[in-house]
């Protein structure tokens, strides 16, 4: 019924197949977790960047009050700012951190694939290749 060596041919072309679209598969999922992992580095360097300019800014903050009222008052004040802008962050967690996060996450996994190159008209198949014989 079948021909033993076309049979045995099209399974290592079916195999050749499958281990290529398996490797395909790893290879776009190495690219989007490192992206996905760069994308979170990215946004803790921001984040503790962002941290230290806040700080240090409180800092100069205090002391630049500091010279119209005692020292414990502008602690105060730049304590209660800062306690308010901490409240504010965690009220709009959501709308500042989550959704961005998700939404740039979700991009790169559900990203619609790059259509496949179409063969040029001009490239000749031979018939051997044609009949895949």
């Amino acid at each position: 019924m079948f021909d033993s060596e076309k049979y045995q041919q099209t399974w290592a072309d079916i195999k050749q197949f499958a281990s290529t679209k398996f490797d395909l598969l790893k290879i776009d999922f190495l690219e989007k977790a490192a992206r996905i992992v760069g994308l979170i580095l990215f946004a803790l360097a921001i984040i503790l960047l962002l941290f230290a300019v806040i700080s240090f800014g409180c800092l100069a903050l205090i002391f630049a009050i500091g010279q119209t009222l005692p020292m414990w008052a502008s602690t105060l004040i730049v304590v209660g700012l800062w306690l308010l802008i901490m409240t504010g962050a965690i009220v709009f967690r959501n709308q500042l951190f989550i959704y961005p996060i998700l939404a740039a996450i979700s991009s790169i996994l559900f990203e619609p694939k790059d259509k496949q190159p179409q063969q040029s008209k001009d490239v000749v198949l031979t018939e051997k290749e044609v009949r895949h014989e």
